[in-house]
């Protein structure tokens, strides 16, 4: 019987949240365990005189995967969750100062298009419709698990074609606009994947058809309410929750699994691995870890701010002057340097809740290298960063932002290891790379071990919310099928 069936989770994150609310849903005796003292993972929260900072995610795509989880549960999104969908997509601001408007409605993108490159609104239509057929192709599979050996199945060979696996994302791109600047603006969606858009594999281009046909939402309350929500409907349903429980390692014990806490173990006849992927078969399974390609890393800062900042929207992007050896130093180690790109999340332009009235958010995310790639530490190069930001945002919205910091609060490379034992401080997990993508991507089922299973950014579908939701139906059907 189902009710029999133990089932561990090691990590609250949003892919452990989602599992255990949809095998607890199943009747499956389900707990789970995680290091920190609340549910999110990543997906934090800090909150200090009156601001709530949301501390990883910062908008919602392909709403469609949220609403599953709930729909598989048999429960109402609506009932956990207000998704609104904003009206300006985003903000970019280039190196030289120009801008461009990216929003909700079509017809306006393609307007801001038309001031950069003479033609563009035709190009953009014919973008979305090339991506809207990769991405047609795309998501019947997001929710299946495979291995290398599946290449060599009939069925999926008509896929490869539709995928465009010679192609990187810029070159799609390229296929469409004329100049960089339109070509960035629709391929910039790679580094929120941790990855460079020179190097990423032209069917991820299907982030960029959901950011102008599903458009971008955000949740009210903060993105934080989204682990909370699954949290809830978990335990609506049984789920039990242990927090400061850090387990240490999982071992074969007869036809399950045993997770040592502590100086004590615990038995459970499946175990699900949401901790990063490298960290789990490192240190909690022993075993050679193989040399993967990682993801980079993001310096974070938080600040409340003392009054409202003009000339910025919910989401901005700052691009630099040398965007192609900005992504060089990010991606290859090659240091820091003065022109950099780094993105701007103000999210009290839509929900003043999160704010004391009258006072703005301002959570900045500086791509950085992770420290595989990048052999030393990062603090000594803070200083100046901050500075060329500070410049930068005095530039463009004519206030000393440094004046009216409240409330600070910042997050370091080294802080992803230590916090959330994420390999090499790599944020995003392993980089999505053509041979660690679908196939290769690590399966959602261990080969050696079938009692156990992984769900999260580094394994199938890959990163970001939506497919780490993806991951946890994956493992549920695989666990009940």
């Amino acid at each position: 019987m189902i009710m029999n069936k133990k089932i561990a989770i090691v990590g609250a994150g949003v892919g452990g949240l989602a599992t255990a609310a949809r095998l607890a849903k199943q009747g499956f005796s389900v707990e789970v365990f995680e290091k920190l003292s609340r549910c999110g993972g990543r997906a934090n929260i800090i909150e200090d005189r009156g601001f709530k900072f949301d501390t990883g995610p910062s908008f919602v795509m392909m709403p469609s995967f949220f609403k599953e989880v709930f729909d598989y549960c048999q429960e109402d999104i609506k009932d956990y969750l207000e998704l609104k969908v904003l009206d300006v997509n985003y903000k970019i601001v280039y190196g030289d100062g120009q801008s461009l408007m990216v929003y909700r409605d079509n017809q306006k993108t393609e307007r801001e298009l038309e001031r950069i490159e003479p033609g563009a609104s035709k190009a953009y239509r014919e973008f979305v419709r090339e991506t809207g057929a990769i991405y047609q192709a795309v998501v019947p599979i997001l929710y299946q698990s495979f291995t290398p050996k599946d290449l060599f199945n009939p069925r999926l060979w008509p896929l490869v074609p539709k995928l465009k696996i010679s192609k990187s994302y810029w070159q799609l791109a390229r296929k469409f606009f004329k100049t960089d600047k339109l070509c960035y603006a629709f391929t910039f969606e790679a580094m929120f994947i941790g990855v460079s858009p020179f190097k990423t594999p032209a069917f991820y281009s299907v982030i960029s058809y959901t950011d102008q046909v599903d458009k971008i939402s955000h949740a009210m309350g903060g993105m934080y309410q989204i682990p909370l929500a699954l949290e809830r409907m978990a335990k609506k349903f049984g789920a039990k929750f242990h927090y400061n429980s850090e387990i240490s390692s999982i071992e074969k014990s007869g036809q399950g699994v045993d997770l040592k806490i502590g100086s004590d173990k615990l038995f459970a006849d499946k175990a699900v691995i949401n901790a990063d992927y490298s960290y789990s078969i490192d240190k909690l399974l022993k075993r050679r870890l193989p040399d993967y390609d990682y993801s980079c890393s993001v310096h974070l800062l938080y600040w409340g701010m003392k009054k409202k900042i003009p000339n910025l929207e919910h989401h901005n992007l700052f691009f630099a002057r040398d965007l192609p050896q900005n992504l060089k130093n990010i991606f290859e180690g090659k240091g820091f340097s003065d022109d950099f790109s780094f993105y701007v999340h103000v999210p009290t332009v839509t929900d003043t809740s999160l704010a004391p009235e009258g006072k703005d958010i301002l959570y900045l995310l500086i791509p950085v290298p992770n420290l595989k790639v990048f052999q030393g530490r990062f603090k000594p190069y803070e200083q100046r960063i901050r500075e060329v930001v500070l410049a930068k945002l005095k530039a463009y919205c004519g206030l000393d932002l440094e004046e009216l910091i409240e409330v600070e609060h910042k997050f370091y490379p080294e802080d992803f290891i230590s916090r959330y034992n994420v390999q090499y401080g790599a944020t995003f997990g392993l980089a999505h790379t053509l041979g660690q993508s679908a196939f290769f991507r690590p399966a959602n089922q261990d080969s050696r071990m079938k009692n156990i299973y992984f769900v999260g950014a580094s394994t199938q579908p890959g990163g970001g919310l939506p497919p780490v939701i993806a991951s946890s139906r994956i493992v549920s059907d695989l666990i009940s099928g």
